[in-house]
């Protein structure tokens, strides 16, 4: 450094010149005034006169830029997040301990070098494509990316970046701000797993109540057919076969075989599980699960009421709807058989709100417990006796309304019973 300069920045800067010339981004403050006195030396005396003139002025001015830099290299210093800036020729100008330590290095060993200089090639080409899009499109970019830490351990980091711009707003580089999500991310894959595993729970709870609900519906055809068969035999021994006789013995027959083929349909396409989102009728999607648990709810004697004044379509998962459909009903239907209400009804109301779909299925079977209401819907809760209940259908219910469908399932005691009210939203697409 010019020693004219250097003599007058001591006096600037007292005993502070001691502590912050060591500083390497102090360093690069002093060598750009260093630069710019060193382009007038032959005028040096002057600008020398200059400094002793203005130093009250330097002075504080040279303070202000240090308190600055003294400021935001504290803030940095106390984000445990990884913190860095680039130039617009890729290369680091700062960063803070935090991403020094994270990748085992020094602050100093990051200045004036570039992602090809300190890490592995294949971190480098990904930093390099999307600091390359950060300069082309001016705009912040948020990604994932694996890495591995100082340990050797992968560690997931959500790194956002933002260009940088200076007082003219100028483009003059960019900063990134990387955060260790790697817990989360985990946390976030045992959830799904945990999910998983609920959802083929309730689906292996549901196929059990289906294969109840078979055996309901297939007890009157198949003993229609027994009927059928010793009526055969009386006919021949009496001698009473003939062409009328067989192709109406026929027709009954298989009229109950159709019956029966067609509940398996609507059983096998419940089960069917739904990949994509497509638009389907409330009204149909209703009236096939009330089919499927007819014979039970027939058996027990249960008025089934279902009022849709019009036809309503929603754009969601149809056989993931019928599922929670076919829960509320079973669970309404059991309620009644344990409470038996003189006059056992369940009630299945739709309504066509301004932008959403209100269906309420609601029954007189007593209601539930004020006190255990709120947890109806937590995993494994159950309200039936041991081993009559999974607790698992109302959790999976609320999860596919709320979580798949965009929608809610809210509950409430009624007078004599309970009533499950859906809330879906109807959005602006073709029925077709």
């Amino acid at each position: 450094m010019h020693k004219l300069l250097e003599i007058q920045l001591k006096k600037c800067f007292g005993k502070e010149w001691g502590n912050s010339s060591t500083d390497p981004q102090f360093q690069k403050f002093l060598n750009l005034i260093n630069e710019s006195y060193q382009d007038f030396d032959d005028h040096s005396a002057i600008l020398h006169r200059f400094l002793e003139v203005n130093s009250k002025e330097l002075t504080e001015a040279i303070k202000e830029i240090k308190k600055g830099h003294d400021l935001l290299h504290s803030v940095t210093e106390s984000i445990h997040d990884l913190i860095f800036y680039k130039d617009l020729n890729f290369k680091y100008i700062g960063c803070n301990q935090s991403c020094a330590k994270f990748f085992d290095k020094s602050e100093a060993e990051f200045l004036g070098k570039d992602d090809f200089e300190l890490f592995p090639m294949e971190y480098a080409l990904g930093f390099r494509q999307r600091d390359t899009l950060i300069f082309s499109k001016v705009e912040s970019t948020t990604n994932e990316e694996w890495v591995k830490n100082s340990k050797g351990d992968d560690v997931l980091l959500l790194t956002t970046k933002h260009p940088l711009f200076n007082s003219r707003g100028e483009l003059m580089g960019l900063v990134g701000i990387a955060r260790d999500i790697t817990k989360e991310y985990w946390l976030e894959q045992e959830i799904k797993e945990q999910q998983a595993i609920l959802t083929q729970q309730s689906r292996l709870a549901a196929l059990g109540e289906m294969i109840g609900n078979i055996a309901h519906q297939w007890r009157q055809p198949i003993n229609s057919l027994g009927l059928i068969i010793q009526d055969l035999n009386e006919a021949y021994r009496f001698g009473e076969l003939n062409q009328s006789y067989i192709e109406t013995v026929s027709s009954k027959a298989m009229e109950q075989i159709h019956y029966m083929s067609n509940t398996i349909d609507d059983f096998r396409n419940f089960f069917n599980p739904d990949k994509d989102k497509k638009m389907f009728s409330l009204n149909k999607s209703i009236e096939n699960t009330k089919n499927i648990l007819k014979q039970g709810i027939r058996n027990s004697s249960i008025e089934c009421e279902i009022l849709i004044p019009k036809d309503i379509f929603i754009y969601g998962y149809k056989n993931e709807f019928s599922q929670v459909i076919f829960n509320l009903l079973s669970n309404a239907r059991d309620a009644i058989m344990s409470n038996k209400p003189k006059i056992p009804k369940i009630k299945i109301h739709v309504k066509n709100k301004k932008n959403s779909a209100e269906i309420s299925v609601s029954d007189n079977g007593g209601g539930i417990p004020p006190d255990i209401l709120p947890s109806i819907f937590d995993p494994y809760f159950t309200t039936k006796p041991e081993g009559k209940g999974t607790g698992i259908g109302l959790y999976m219910a609320k999860k596919i309304i709320e979580n798949h469908m965009d929608g809610l399932l809210l509950v409430h005691n009624t007078k004599d019973g309970v009533c499950f009210t859906i809330v879906l939203p109807i959005e602006k697409k073709s029925a077709s």
